[in-house]
């Protein structure tokens, strides 16, 4: 599916960068489901298959916040001088989840589909790759093709909460998941799918 949004100077900057290095960069997560909701993201998120190291010499203002999963805080500069926050973090797989909240081991990977599936839920597991965007630092409306592999959009237009891949694994996982599941379902005035219902003894 293609949208028409604004992608704000300092995250095609980001994007840039990268791509200048040879580097894929993709926005990922909420950002996506804000704007296909025509909502303004608060944050963007991007995922890239630079390591943090190389990401760290890539982005000369920049703060490793999370070595161990991947994730880097690149502090660039828009237009005006204003400088903004954006998390970029490798595409990562995880497994031996401990206490049913942390990723024991997590391993670097090459491929944005197994970065998008081991997220929580379907719209928050889609992506734009900014490779295939004119990143010319304007401020202007752009026709994107959003990387949606597990149906996120259709959940949108469902008005539907629903997992990535199995439920079960997705909360055993983290816990936390169905207090987000019932949390975003409230917020947005989604309902959630019957697949996670059944497990509302997990979480409720």
């Amino acid at each position: 599916m293609k949208i028409k949004i604004v992608i704000p100077d300092y995250v095609q900057k980001v994007g840039r960068m990268l791509g200048k290095e040879g580097f894929a960069c993709y926005i990922v997560g909420g950002a996506i489901r804000d704007l296909v909701m025509g909502k303004i993201p608060h944050d963007y998120d991007l995922a890239t298959d630079a390591l943090p190291d190389e990401m760290l010499n890539i982005f000369p203002k920049s703060v490793s916040i999370g070595a161990k999963f991947g994730t880097v805080m690149a502090l660039v500069q828009d237009g005006k001088g204003e400088t903004h926050e954006v998390e970029v973090t490798t595409f990562r797989s995880e497994s031996n989840y401990v206490d049913g909240r942390w990723p024991t081991s997590v391993k670097f990977v090459e491929d944005i589909d197994q970065d998008l599936g081991r997220r929580d839920f379907t719209f928050n597991a889609m992506a734009i790759n900014l490779a295939d965007v004119e990143l010319d630092g304007a401020d202007v409306e752009k026709e994107v093709e959003i990387y949606d592999p597990f149906n996120g959009l259709g959940d949108i237009e469902g008005k539907l909460v629903r997992a990535v891949g199995t439920p079960l694994e997705r909360f055993k996982e983290d816990g936390l998941r169905g207090f987000k599941a019932c949390r975003l379902a409230a917020q947005l005035d989604f309902e959630i799918d019957e697949d996670l219902k059944q497990l509302k003894n997990l979480f409720l």
